[in-house]
């Protein structure tokens, strides 16, 4: 009797196998899709829930003079006025965060007059209103701002500006990418005890160099490298009479860029 062993059946199981490890591979492609597209969901999902603003980190300055020509009379350039116009604008754009003050005086560097430093971007808790706590802190700026004018009103005539701006300067971060923004609500018009611009003879290029040499030797060079000052009411005595207000400019362009090396800007200046 003959028996009939049936053929092995090994192809059919190797086409089988083939089929299984493809599956797999198939399969491990498609489990590694969603997992790619979690990862990105969830940065996506940090980055649109994360409302935090950035914090501010800008070092400023605020010069106020508080001279006779501050005062609201038809000579004077009111630096209340000024002051409450530009400020907070000047805070809120260059995203000030420790923000000092200086007083123009007839004796600036020696004036008792004085309100401490702020941080206009202070620590608060996690579920505090950040922007609202910067504009409130602006708001306590000026009003700081306004008592440092009223008390440089109150002291002796006069306007040191060059004395008000060395003051400042002692704010100045270190470091040579420091940088420093300064606003400086002050005419500009330096009447101390012993200087006086009106009385100076700046006519000429030569003359306007000699009298800032001996300016600037009698009372000092304001350590304002690279700082930036932004003036507002810059020259305002002169505003109708052209030829006196270029060389008060010239003496002052030369003076703060020329000689200090700082950068001056016009964007509050009025």
């Amino acid at each position: 009797m003959t028996v009939h062993t049936p053929a092995p059946e090994r192809p059919a199981a190797r086409r089988h196998g083939n089929r299984r490890h493809g599956n797999r591979r198939h399969g491990n492609r498609r489990r590694a899709l969603p997992a790619a597209l979690v990862l990105a969901l969830a940065a996506a999902a940090t980055a649109c829930g994360s409302d935090e603003p950035s914090r501010y980190s800008q070092t400023c300055g605020v010069v106020v003079d508080g001279s006779g020509s501050a005062d609201a009379s038809r000579t004077g350039f009111d630096a209340e006025a000024k002051l409450k116009a530009t400020l907070q604008t000047f805070l809120s754009d260059k995203k000030c965060r420790k923000t000092s003050f200086a007083p123009i005086t007839k004796v600036s560097e020696a004036s008792k007059c004085q309100v401490s430093p702020l941080d206009l971007d202070p620590d608060t808790s996690k579920t505090a209103d950040r922007e609202r706590t910067r504009t409130a802190m602006r708001a306590v700026a000026l009003s700081n701002a306004l008592k440092l004018l009223r008390c440089a009103q109150k002291e002796e005539p006069g306007s040191d500006v060059l004395g008000g701006l060395s003051r400042i300067a002692l704010s100045k971060p270190t470091g040579d990418d420091a940088s420093f923004d300064v606003l400086v609500v002050s005419d500009f018009d330096q009447g101390d005890t012993d200087f006086r611009l009106g009385r100076q003879d700046l006519s000429t290029a030569t003359n306007r160099r000699t009298v800032i040499d001996d300016f600037l030797k009698s009372h000092g060079k304001p350590k304002l490298s690279g700082a930036d000052v932004y003036p507002v009411g810059y020259g305002m005595k002169y505003h109708t009479d052209t030829s006196r207000y270029e060389q008060f400019n010239a003496f002052w362009t030369e003076l703060l860029e020329g000689r200090v090396k700082a950068h001056v800007n016009t964007t509050y200046r009025r």
